[in-house]
């Protein structure tokens, strides 16, 4: 007679190591390589993100050659907005692509509508514009402070900002960086610090902007959909 056959004996503990060991390297090894991936993509975004603070104020500064050397905000009086500002440079055709006034990561991106001249109505709506800006300058004004940059918790000192949460407002980059754009055209990213669970300037980037004093400076906000 045929001896029945023997069952089959299931994995014990080392096959199952090596096969957890497997895995772990996999994942390691995808970690590496994903890792180094969303850094470049970062800069990259970071890159087009400054790019589109570059050329905001670029127009303002043309607005400012063709009225006496005031932006845009000039004389808008309370309660306005930095939309409202960057709507003006719409409305006078100097921008017609209002996609300049979204950011990379951010949850307030243009349509890319702006509506019919000369009103242009749609451009730059509520939920449209990722940067806020320093009011009360003019083309004068000294070439290290800070004229736009994106957009913070909320429009009064100290501006905070949240460590990365993409999407959100009061965003920031890798590293807890922003960036900012300054009245003599130049843009970069700044390194901010920690502060309660927030993101702030340092004492150090406020006096290299020159801005020992805090209570004369009024900061555009932007808007949001209700």
């Amino acid at each position: 007679m045929n001896e029945p056959e023997k069952p089959k004996k299931g994995w014990g503990w080392l096959q199952w190591g090596v096969v957890i060991l497997v895995l772990l390297f996999s994942i390691l090894l995808t970690f590496d390589m994903v890792s180094p991936m969303s850094d470049q993509i970062s800069k990259a975004n970071q890159t087009s993100s400054s790019n589109n603070c570059r050329q905001i104020i670029m127009a303002m500064k043309i607005w400012a050659q063709e009225h006496n050397g005031a932006y845009p905000d000039s004389g808008i009086g309370d309660g306005a907005s930095a939309n409202g500002v960057f709507r003006k440079l719409v409305q006078e055709e100097i921008i017609l692509d209002e996609r300049i006034f979204g950011g990379k990561q951010s949850p307030f991106q243009p349509d890319g509508y702006i509506g019919q001249a000369p009103e242009f109505l749609e451009a730059v709506a509520a939920g449209e514009n990722h940067w806020m800006m320093i009011a009360g300058q003019n083309i004068k004004s000294g070439g290290t402070r800070p004229l736009v940059f994106e957009n913070a918790l909320k429009p009064v000192w100290p501006l905070a900002w949240l460590p990365h949460h993409y999407l959100q407002r009061g965003r920031t980059w890798r590293n807890g960086k922003i960036i900012i754009g300054r009245n003599d055209g130049s843009v970069n990213v700044e390194t901010l610090e920690k502060h309660s669970g927030e993101l702030r300037l340092s004492d150090s980037t406020l006096k290299a902007f020159g801005m020992p004093s805090l209570t004369d400076i009024k900061v555009l906000d932007i808007e949001e959909k209700k």
